[in-house]
């Protein structure tokens, strides 16, 4: 899915629209992706209150609210502005939707005596809309910041209202979202790390305006893209033809790294995954993975150079490792002797900040798998927008591809545009996430997907398991429980069931 400027996306649906295509199909179409994109996290059926703007956003909005009523919510609309002789582009929205429906200043009783989670359904203001809003806007905006429980799920329609899309700046009251949908692509503004706070999660809904998009300015990966880079497996694979994964990972300190990355190249589809380490930290892992191979090493040794090169696709190196001298010695000696792929974590990229001519050194490719503590300390600086730092990244290290942890995590490679990615969410805020995902690259690299496509859809296939995980759990998800999810949302990757 394209990341646009709002220029860019008001053109490429105006050009549409000049075409032929009606302004009624693609409505519908954007509520309907909407309305699929929302279900999973509706909460039982209870008060939901809509606002509605006077533009298209609005006009969305009220097709949300619709649908809400039909799955049996209690829907209160209150609009910034009086409908007067208002005309909705679908017939399916009659005149009585305006007539019964609150003008502000107006209040909604129904919403306010709710005692459950309540639903916000943010339709305000769309691309047309320059912050700062007006004051009929800019008053309900307030006035619902006002009025905001920790439990209520606010959810905004393309962008949430007061957001500048082009920058993410918030000049005055802005709709604060814990959902954002949106539609036909995703604003740029709405990327910025300092919007996150006002965005929350984004979820993409494709429209399909039949016109060619304009020159993106990203890329936000969703799910149902996957299948463009999934390859299926052929009738006679060999576990060798599989795939042969090497990890050095885990420590005392971090023995659960050990566990979770081997983990991840497992449920990769790697043929073999082998993790070199001290056996006091290996050999507990056998009961729980019995298809794990172990190296083993002596007490605080590191691998034999040429055992931990023969045999293997790719590399993984340094989850739960400390930064020590054993690892840059090794590093040091390994990395320019290496053909294939290797993923770099946690000890091994506070080895390169120390160490940043190492990076030249590497004969295969490397993939580093920072979040962005790690990458401040890789550049040498703070992180203002990890967008931002990721391209300063790559105009310094072009050899090198990013995969930037947090939220919508960032894929940077050189000669594409930054790839957002359009899974997971907060829940994934727990210890062994990325030890998980190290793992799971190295696998799919070592199965021969391209190191572009192998991180893009590892990320985006961790956040799906995630999400999976999640319908089934708490405020957070494990990381053990992202890996037993990963063979079913493989599944719904493969099939392209969304």
């Amino acid at each position: 899915m394209n990341v646009l400027s709002p220029a860019q996306a008001r053109a490429w649906e105006e050009k549409s629209l000049k075409t032929g295509h009606r302004l009624k199909d693609l409505m519908r179409e954007a509520v309907d992706g909407a309305w699929k994109a929302l279900q999973p996290f509706l909460p039982d059926p209870g008060q939901a209150l809509v606002l509605v703007g006077p533009g298209h956003n609005g006009d969305d909005a009220v097709l949300v609210g619709l649908e809400l009523k039909h799955a049996g919510w209690d829907v209160e609309f209150l609009l910034s502005r009086s409908p007067g002789r208002r005309v909705h582009p679908d017939p399916r929205v009659k005149p009585k939707i305006w007539k019964k429906a609150l003008v502000w200043p107006a209040k909604p009783a129904r919403f306010l005596q709710a005692r459950g989670p309540r639903l916000v359904v943010d339709g305000l203001l769309g691309l047309g809309a320059t912050p700062p809003p007006h004051p009929a806007e800019g008053g309900i905006l307030s006035w619902i910041s006002e009025q905001k429980r920790d439990s209520d799920l606010n959810v905004g329609l393309d962008l949430p209202s007061g957001l500048h899309p082009g920058d993410g700046s918030t000049p005055g009251p802005v709709f604060l979202a814990h959902l954002t949908l949106a539609l036909g692509s995703v604003k740029m503004g709405c990327l910025r790390d300092s919007a996150l706070p006002w965005v929350g999660q984004i979820r993409g809904v494709p429209v399909d305006f039949g016109v060619p998009s304009p020159k993106p300015a990203g890329d936000f990966f969703l799910p149902s893209e996957a299948i463009q880079l999934i390859r299926r497996r052929p009738a006679d694979l060999h576990k060798t033809g599989a795939g042969v994964v090497h990890l050095w990972t885990g420590s005392h300190l971090y023995p659960g790294a050990a566990l979770l990355s081997s983990l991840g190249a497992l449920r990769s589809g790697a043929g073999y995954v082998r993790l070199f380490n001290d056996r006091t930290i290996s050999a507990p892992l056998s009961p729980h993975l019995p298809e794990l191979l172990l190296k083993d090493l002596s007490p605080g040794s590191t691998p034999d150079l040429e055992t931990f090169l023969t045999g293997a696709n790719a590399f993984v190196i340094g989850s739960g490792l400390a930064p020590s001298e054993d690892l840059e010695s090794f590093l040091t000696e390994f990395l320019p002797i290496v053909k294939k792929p290797v993923v770099l974590d946690a000890g091994a990229l506070d080895v390169l900040a120390r160490r940043p001519d190492l990076i030249s050194t590497a004969g295969g490719p490397l993939i580093l798998t920072p979040h962005a503590g790690e990458l401040s300390r890789l550049l040498g600086q703070p992180i203002h927008d990890r967008a931002d730092s990721a391209k300063e990244w790559m105009d310094q290290h072009s050899s090198t591809t990013l995969v930037l942890k947090g939220p919508h995590t960032l894929v940077a490679h050189a000669g594409h545009p930054i790839s957002h990615n359009g899974s997971g969410g907060p829940s994934m805020a727990t210890a062994g996430m990325g030890d998980l995902l190290s793992g799971l690259l190295g696998g799919l690299l070592a199965a021969g997907y391209p190191v572009r496509d192998a991180c893009r859809l590892g990320v985006v296939w961790h956040g799906l398991a995630a999400d999976h995980a999640c319908r089934h759990g708490g405020p957070a998800v494990l990381a053990s429980d992202v890996a037993a999810s990963l063979p079913v949302t493989w599944r719904k990757l493969l099939m392209g069931a969304f």
